[in-house]
């Protein structure tokens, strides 16, 4: 919480935004990118957001940095934070440790190029790192990255609630700090990532808004979500299995959207987590609730 103009305490979150098109989700080559749209949704969401008075870190995909230097200067000039992405939307297990290597500093050397400064954050393609894997972790901390958003809590051995990290700010074995998307609390027992662009398609503001406030109240600041081409009905969906499910109720998405900009403030991570970035313990007043804990990394 923070103080409002008005002196009432006003609910603070972090907004991220993984900018990629439509298209990287199905790992289509880039050399015939099929209805390009990132650019013009993106200025849309800079939008949307400068009318709601938020800021966020964009995950910026290095294909699509390179291809639209001039988007990520225009989202470094509104006052957001700009993390990556990778350069290429390839799934963390499908790349060899040199390839992982390779794509993460491509993407940092790319982006602090046009954005003109450092580049902290890091998040994988499909939230594709897992809290067990040690040598992926190990060369996101090679190359410089000063936070992951890439792990999801996810059922731990033997299921149930229990998950296999924290859901609040936490760091691995070889100190590398984990600031992961919230995980909501649904029906006392499932943790999904809810706090999302899927999340308002899929239940509407109101429901996620009181799922945030439970999160809030058990864990802390939330760290929410979503696609340029979430809010755009009009984009393609990739032609996999299941992801016409993608489509369900993204004609709402910009108004849900907008609401809940306007129920809470959103700043960009670096800001909402600004006393773990500087090295304070992530046991404080960050602890996970009851029930949820680490399994050994």
């Amino acid at each position: 919480m923070i103080a409002s103009a008005g002196g009432a305490a006003q609910r603070l979150h972090a907004l991220s935004v993984d900018v990629e098109d439509w298209y990287h989700d199905g790992e289509i080559p880039l050399r015939d990118p099929p209805g390009e749209r990132v650019e013009g949704n993106t200025l849309r969401l800079l939008e949307l957001f400068a009318a709601c008075g938020a800021r966020a870190t964009f995950f910026f995909l290095g294909e699509v940095a390179e291809r639209f230097p001039a988007l990520v200067r225009a989202v470094v000039a509104a006052g957001h934070e700009v993390a990556s992405h990778g350069f290429r939307h390839r799934p963390v297990q499908r790349l060899t440790l040199d390839e992982l290597r390779e794509d993460v500093a491509r993407s940092l050397r790319l982006l602090e190029d046009v954005a003109g400064a450092p580049v902290a954050g890091y998040r994988a393609p499909y939230f594709s790192v897992r809290v067990q894997a040690r040598e992926a972790l190990d060369v996101l901390c090679e190359a410089g990255v000063g936070y992951d958003s890439s792990v999801l809590g996810t059922p731990g051995r033997g299921g149930g609630p229990r998950l296999t990290c924290p859901r609040s700010p936490f760091r691995h074995g070889n100190g590398l700090l984990e600031i992961p998307v919230a995980m909501l609390r649904v029906g006392g027992i499932w943790y999904l990532p809810l706090a999302s662009a899927g999340g308002l398609r899929v239940l509407g503001t109101e429901r996620v808004d009181r799922l945030l406030r439970t999160f809030e109240r058990e864990v802390g600041a939330a760290v929410f979500y979503l696609h340029p081409w979430e809010l755009d009905p009009h984009s393609p969906t990739a032609p996999l299995p299941g992801r016409w499910l993608l489509r369900i109720g993204r004609a709402g998405v910009a108004a849900a959207m907008r609401e809940m900009l306007q129920r809470a403030r959103f700043a960009p991570i670096r800001e909402v987590y600004a006393g773990v970035l500087a090295g304070e313990d992530c046991s404080g007043g960050l602890r996970p609730p009851g029930g949820v804990r680490a399994e050994p990394a």
